[in-house]
């Protein structure tokens, strides 16, 4: 007969349930708004700008709103909605192959989530805002306010920078180079990540390696129940 499973095996198997059942709430919430983006972007797009934050309105235009975007994050949805359900029933059940594939995908997508990171924020402090990140940029340049220094730094050719350099007053054409944030992206993004980069480093390693550990921790100290 089955022992039950010890205090250590029940404490783990409880963070992994709590954290992957806010996962899972987050995927299933994310594929709702993907179908409605779908489905009806008109509706939404109604919606946002009748009751979003005046930030929410500029960033999600209808023209933003359409299927390609839904489908891409009901995929990224799906996938990881997957991966949450897999050590949600792995912890609930004691199963050591779900557990043990659930733990080798948490590690797996921290060295992905890593290594995106790197990509982008490298790119980002070498070569500046990119004109093919649209909605990206735009986003980047509110929270830090921000513009291009090629923007700003030759005022007298009435060079018009994009909306966001203004912040939201600025959308969709009332920007001008004299009303436009004087720090300069790149620069002021660069000192961001030399400040921050190493805590998030630090911090998706934490979040992953704890869970990747409980289930383990679930699955060495728990009666097996394998669905293998």
């Amino acid at each position: 007969m089955d022992k039950k499973p010890g205090r250590g095996s029940r404490l783990a198997g409880s963070i992994v349930i709590a954290v992957n059942l806010f996962f899972m709430v987050i995927c299933v919430t994310l594929f709702a708004i993907c179908l409605w983006i779908i489905s009806s972007p008109s509706t939404l797009s109604y919606v946002i700008q009748t009751v979003g934050s005046p930030t929410m309105k500029v960033l999600f235009p209808l023209d933003v709103l359409n299927v390609h975007l839904g489908v891409v994050l009901a995929i990224m949805a799906i996938f990881f909605f997957f991966i949450s359900y897999m050590g949600f029933c792995g912890a609930i059940n004691c199963s050591k192959f779900l557990l043990f594939m659930y733990s080798t995908l948490v590690i797996l997508l921290l060295l992905l989530e890593c290594a995106l990171f790197f990509y982008y924020t490298s790119n980002l402090v070498e070569k500046g805002l990119q004109v093919e990140d649209g909605q990206l940029n735009h986003a980047l340049r509110l929270s830090f306010r921000c513009c291009e220094h090629n923007y700003t730094s030759n005022i007298v050719e009435k060079i018009q920078p994009p909306w966001s350099c203004c912040g939201v007053r600025g959308f969709p054409v009332n920007c001008t180079a004299e009303r436009a944030y004087t720090q300069n992206c790149q620069q002021t993004i660069a000192a961001w990540l030399d400040r921050y980069q190493p805590a998030i480093y630090v911090s998706l390693t934490i979040l992953h390696v704890l869970l990747s550990s409980c289930s383990l921790i679930r699955r060495a100290r728990s009666p097996s129940r394998s669905y293998s």
